[in-house]
């Protein structure tokens, strides 16, 4: 056998060698071809990408609703009990926060104390501790327990008395507790009074059954007796001298009929510093558009210089002392102070980005530079 007999194929292997080479042929044709049957098809990411957007704008918006509730936030003295929707928005309260609370008072919730306000849902730390001193509740839940009360042993002595003048041990003797004395007290020291047996009746904290133990003893009339008008009738051309006028001559102003709310209005006074425009008085407490358009007229701000704050030596948590200042307002202040030293002027809060015109105009009287 030759080596060519090794390099020649038989007529069947050339037909198959053939056969083979075109089926590999075919399948590289394919292969190329595929692709050229293909259907391009493109994801469409827009609607995915609006959404984000939209998320992105709404979280940049409630940054924004919720920097500007701060701004805006009114601090005075409130029962959360009591106090109205439009209180809880002055309060820095957001409307679904607001929606809440009603719901929880629908079903016969309250708040006993401040601990129990802080637990309010959606009520941040840093927003509690700036309402804390003006909620009118005590610190903490005080245990209730009646004045016969055999754990305490204590002994009940009923005698006549006119809650107006009765001292503290007499209110002990008739079986209240120290926090609804010290209640009763904070409320005589503002002005507070009990003209009937039913105003006894409201006092906070004393059960419906001891209070009719309590009222045969009661030295008042059932109910207030309507005031008899006497022919001394008030000269309502008096000029009054708002920073300067006392309880009593407050009362000389058309619609203030009571030492009660002339206190308020001093307290409201000596809290800000002083006035320093009549359109102040509209922030009194409980101060109404047709009370406030009768009397002023009547007002006049002299000669008068208000209470200043020293804005470089005063930390942030005396700053906020002031109505008009909030705790991101008192912050901002204090930390520009410290980055770029001590203010030459008072203007020079005016670069301080939380601090708006309107702001800006309100606190310029109080601050001072030293």
């Amino acid at each position: 056998m030759s080596i060519k007999d090794y390099f020649s194929f038989t007529r069947g292997e050339k037909r198959g060698t053939v056969v083979f080479l075109l089926i590999i042929i075919v399948l590289i044709i394919a292969n190329f071809s595929v692709d050229l049957f293909k259907k391009e098809h493109q994801t469409d990411f827009s609607e995915f990408e609006t959404a984000i957007n939209e998320f992105e704008k709404g979280i940049d918006g409630r940054k924004n609703s919720s920097e500007t509730e701060t701004l805006q936030l009114e601090l005075f003295e409130f029962n959360p009990n009591t106090i109205s929707n439009s209180g809880w928005t002055k309060l820095g309260f957001k409307s679904w926060q607001i929606k809440t609370i009603n719901n929880y008072k629908a079903k016969g919730g309250s708040w006993k104390s401040k601990a129990d306000v802080a637990k309010i849902y959606g009520l941040e730390k840093n927003h509690f501790l700036q309402l804390k001193p003006f909620i009118l509740l005590p610190d903490s839940h005080q245990k209730k327990s009646k004045p016969y009360s055999k754990k305490e042993n204590k002994k009940i002595e009923y005698f006549e008395f006119n809650p107006n003048i009765i001292s503290k041990s007499e209110w002990k003797q008739l079986g209240f507790n120290d926090w609804q004395i010290k209640n009763i007290f904070n409320y005589k020291s503002k002005g507070g009074s009990w003209r009937s047996k039913a105003d006894v009746q409201q006092l906070y904290g004393l059960d419906e059954a001891d209070y009719y133990k309590l009222e045969p003893y009661i030295l008042l009339p059932d109910k207030a007796e309507k005031k008899q008008y006497t022919s001394n009738k008030k000269d309502y051309t008096k000029k009054v001298d708002i920073n300067a006028a006392t309880v009593k001559e407050l009362t000389n102003l058309k619609g203030i009929n009571s030492e009660k709310y002339a206190a308020i209005i001093i307290k409201h006074r000596d809290k800000i510093g002083g006035f320093t425009s009549k359109e102040q008085l509209k922030e009194v407490w409980s101060m109404t558009n047709e009370t406030y358009n009768g009397f002023i007229s009547q007002v006049i701000i002299g000669d008068y210089e208000p209470s200043q704050v020293n804005i470089n030596s005063s930390s942030a948590s005396q700053l906020q002392n002031h109505p008009y200042i909030n705790w991101k307002t008192a912050k901002a202040i204090f930390k520009y102070r410290k980055a770029n030293g001590n203010y030459k002027k008072v203007e020079e809060i005016k670069k301080i980005h939380l601090i708006n015109k309107k702001t800006y105009l309100k606190i310029l009287p109080y601050l001072e530079v030293k």
